[in-house]
């Protein structure tokens, strides 16, 4: 039944689709990465408008829940500045993020003040947002990508632009557009916040019984039924509140019946989770669910094949450089490896008219696992957008925008660049 129901189609009906958006840069996705590239095309003097399916900024970061920034300076080497750098400060100046451990340069941060934040630097800058639009189609011309066309409760309406910036995560502009890309998988989760808790009651108990928390954690996934690992972790600034987050099985990330599986159980399972915490774990007796994320945790679905590949051979080097490197990035599971990423994990090897930024840039699955994180996500998009407002207003295609002038104005940007 199944197979049947695939394998059925119907034919649409030709229409006319009114022109909603006429702009120099048009950014698709309003994640860390789309912010970024938004921001920094509009801070070049470009007309932006950047669409958002949720009804809110900052993606994964926001309403995936994902509130651990990774550290920004690495053996004293300065490894993220520019735009991320000026946001985590912001957080930080407001009393909205905290550093995770004392000595540390790992933060934490508020899911509602980042989406604050991004509305006030989207709105100084001269961004039109567009929220509850959903991407259905590309409009090409001449293999060009010139605009998209997506749907609203205001109906269906065509953005068209010099330049578009496919920050979507999925890769879902370049593939519909037909570039090349590859695709893999990973396991998927569903993060939460819980309130209500004596956290140094917490924290001393698990200091004095260390093993029983060992075993009561081993045991509980074991009861639930979850087979990776389920943890809960006090982030800064809330002085009550942990963060939760689960791993389940790998599953496509672009399969509609399994992500809404995955929703679902994963619920289920964490109300069940919450019930025996309130019941068994020291600090945690007026423990409640504040909410669980909006957005399910997809790591991993379509990369683009550029025309650079980032490879682990390249981002596991204590200093990987590159003649054409647009900023840097680390690898939050360990510190030493510091590299640059080339403007090549941008680009098309062959479509014009595009540009990628996020966790859908041109590299291997190991490579993307230092890649795809929240610093690194606005490194890619504060080069993207500044590349799509170059090639917008020399009338060029982004490939052909000249590496050292992109260089130049990222560096008046304060990103972080090699010595």
């Amino acid at each position: 039944m199944q197979e049947e129901r695939i394998a059925r189609t119907i034919t649409r009906p030709a229409r006319e689709v009114p022109v909603m958006i006429e702009t120099d840069v048009l950014v698709c996705g309003g994640g860390p990465a789309g912010t970024a590239a938004a921001v920094a095309a509009a801070r070049q003097g470009a007309s932006v408008a950047l669409i958002e399916r949720y009804n809110h900024l900052g993606g994964l970061a926001t309403g995936g829940l994902v509130l651990v920034l990774p550290h920004f300076v690495d053996h004293g080497r300065q490894v993220i500045g520019g735009f991320g750098l000026e946001t985590r400060s912001a957080l930080l100046e407001h009393g909205r993020a905290g550093m995770r451990k004392h000595g540390d340069d790992t933060s934490a941060f508020d899911p509602e003040a980042l989406k604050w934040l991004s509305i006030r630097q989207c709105r100084d800058a001269g961004v039109e947002v567009l929220h509850h639009c959903w991407l259905a189609d590309v409009v090409l011309r001449e293999e060009r990508v010139a605009g998209v066309i997506f749907e609203s409760k205001s109906g269906s309406g065509a953005a068209l632009a010099k330049v578009v910036v496919d920050a979507t995560g999925d890769g879902d502009i370049f593939a519909w557009a037909g570039a090349e890309f590859e695709h893999s998988n990973q396991g998927i989760g569903l993060p939460f916040r819980l309130a209500g808790i004596d956290v140094p009651r917490w924290q001393a108990d698990r200091a004095e019984r260390h093993q029983w928390h060992v075993d009561f954690w081993k045991r509980l996934r074991e009861e639930i039924g979850w087979s990776s690992p389920f943890y809960i972790e006090h982030l800064p600034p809330q002085p009550d509140m942990a963060w939760g987050n689960n791993m389940h099985s790998v599953a496509d990330g672009l399969d509609v019946r399994a992500l809404s599986q995955i929703d679902m159980d994963a619920r289920l399972k964490i109300h069940q989770a919450v019930e025996r915490i309130r019941a068994e774990l020291p600090g945690f007796e007026n423990v409640w669910l504040v909410e669980t994320a909006s957005q399910t945790g997809v790591r991993r679905t379509r990369r683009l094949a550029g025309t650079f590949r980032l490879t682990a051979a390249e981002v596991s080097q204590f200093d990987y450089r590159h003649e054409e490197a647009i900023g840097r990035g680390n690898d939050h599971r360990r510190r030493g490896p510091v590299y640059d990423i080339p403007y090549g994990c941008l680009v098309p090897k062959s479509l014009d008219g595009l540009l990628a930024c996020g966790r859908c840039v041109s590299t291997d699955d190991e490579a993307l696992e230092a890649m795809r994180e929240i610093h690194v996500c606005w490194v890619t998009g504060e080069a993207a957008g500044v590349a799509a407002a170059l090639a917008a207003k020399r009338g060029c295609q982004p490939r052909e925008v000249p590496i050292g002038v992109l260089q130049q104005v990222l560096r008046e940007s304060n990103v972080a660049f090699a010595d």
